[in-house]
């Protein structure tokens, strides 16, 4: 089973003429523990992709699954809660709020949570080496700090899925890799990671590549799932394949 899936997704918009295919009948999945990177040109669709995976966008057509789950036609409050549970973002330009210190904007996700999830915030910058950084705000942070504070925030409601929108876009290449080692590490975990990006770092740490170009995915479902689909038979419900990805990520193809 994969950790999310899109299945011949078409997303329009309508702009006073002929309207605009953003996503062209596209197929997608990312199996637990898989690291994807999306490229392509800017225009080509990136991040309609990314905003209909994380259930920010709704497709125009076709079907979107979340751990097998179909969440194509999920109310506003019932996409909003999919969401907070199974799916954790990391912006380009980090997002925090700068009134807050770094484990204050970790566990703001959880602020209508009952109990306090200061603990585990805590515990999760520590996982960052940050656990001498908890009280420090924003403006005393490196960019690569901001950027780990961010993945932390990420993970404070253990998702399946976790988006990154050029998650390396506004940093060094040697602040870039150790934030990318971070990725391999929540992979490491189950945590299926896709990121959207233009830097070819990320593609080398990236156990696939989905090229993205007019609407048009190339790559977006492994090959192996590509392969199965075609001499599977009647009742296979893709946990085998599930399974052949998985081992293939960890034997190292990329």
């Amino acid at each position: 089973m994969y950790s999310l899936e899109l299945r011949d997704v078409v997303k329009r918009y309508s702009s006073g003429g002929e309207p605009v295919v953003a996503l062209d009948h596209v197929d997608f999945a990312a199996s637990p523990g898989e690291f994807v990177a999306v490229v392509g040109p800017s225009g080509s669709g990136k991040s309609t992709l990314l905003n209909v995976l994380g259930l920010l966008d709704d497709p125009t057509d076709g079907q979107r699954l979340l751990n097998g789950t179909d969440v194509t036609n999920l109310s506003v409050a019932e996409r909003t809660t999919a969401r907070k549970e199974s799916i954790g973002f990391v912006f380009q330009d980090f997002h925090l709020l700068p009134t807050l210190s770094a484990v204050e904007n970790v566990a703001l996700p959880t602020a209508f949570d009952p109990g306090d999830a200061r603990d585990r915030a805590a515990s999760l910058l520590d996982r960052f080496g940050l656990g001498d950084r908890l009280d420090h705000g924003p403006s005393e942070l490196s960019g690569g700090q901001k950027q780990r504070v961010a993945i932390a925030r990420s993970l404070i409601n253990d998702p399946a899925v976790l988006l990154a929108d050029e998650p390396t876009g506004n940093l060094d290449t040697e602040t870039g890799s150790a934030i990318l080692a971070e990725f391999e590490r929540v992979k490491s975990e189950g945590v299926a990671v896709v990121a959207v990006t233009h830097d070819p770092l990320v593609e080398e740490y990236a156990d696939r590549v989905v090229e993205l170009t007019d609407g048009v995915v190339v790559g977006g479902v492994p090959a192996e799932a590509d392969a199965d689909a075609d001499v599977g038979g009647p009742g296979d419900d893709g946990v085998d394949d599930a399974r052949r990805i998985r081992r293939s990520t960890a034997s190292g193809d990329r």
